[in-house]
């Protein structure tokens, strides 16, 4: 039987990747379908075909999206750092703190906090890793989304349909502000997971051997 975090990371993939991949391709197709059927890839004839043709050309435009989406994440630190979220005695500084006394000041520049504990939840609790995976499948989503909606707008306004351009343009900051807020309660959720464990004895630093032995 699969994992819990097995299993959302099969999720994160499709919402993050084919699912956005998907409604690219739906709106695109029709407009620039032509410039790749045919001169690079034959047309397929069967019904069949139509359908690896569509998941093949999503998965692969997925993941154009998500490379592009990817870039927000620099908009995103930016603008938490700006709002300040995090306060001297918030989910982050605590987190922070059990990182700080559990592992050795060289090993905390291989990975950040969230990176951290994420990893922790995993091998301790894959219930809890379940619970923020979920909430980064959420944000992936409507971070890919967002491009989605970018590169659908300039393909309305280039087709003169401005009506439905005009409408993927105003779907990108809601979603921009649903891609923050997931993240953010990702990442905290993650820290909370991560508190309650070491409070509950599940996290202690490990005895290390003698030098004599």
């Amino acid at each position: 039987m699969a994992k819990p975090s097995e299993f959302y990371v099969g999720v994160i993939d499709l919402f993050a990747i084919l699912l956005p991949g998907a409604i690219a391709t739906a709106i695109l197709a029709p407009r620039v379908g032509h410039l790749v059927l045919g001169p690079l890839v034959a047309v397929p004839t069967t019904e069949a075909g139509n359908w690896a043709a569509f998941l093949t050309c999503s998965y692969f435009l997925g993941h154009l999206i998500f490379l592009a989406g990817s870039y927000l994440d620099r908009f995103y630190d930016l603008l938490r750092r700006r709002l300040n979220p995090y306060g001297n005695e918030s989910a982050y500084q605590c987190a922070t703190r059990i990182r700080n006394s559990l592992v050795d000041a060289s090993e905390t520049k291989a990975l950040n906090t969230f990176q951290w504990a994420r990893a922790v939840l995993i091998a301790k609790c894959p219930a809890a890793a379940e619970d923020v995976h979920r909430l980064e499948a959420d944000s992936k989503f409507f971070r890919s989304l967002l491009v989605v909606c970018l590169l659908s707008s300039i393909a309305f306004f280039l087709g003169a349909r401005a009506v439905e351009g005009l409408v993927a343009l105003a779907l990108v900051p809601p979603s921009f502000a649903r891609y923050y807020e997931r993240r953010l309660k990702s990442t905290t959720q993650a820290y909370i997971h991560l508190i309650a464990m070491h409070r509950l004895g599940g996290l202690a630093p490990q005895a290390k051997p003698d030098d004599d032995e």
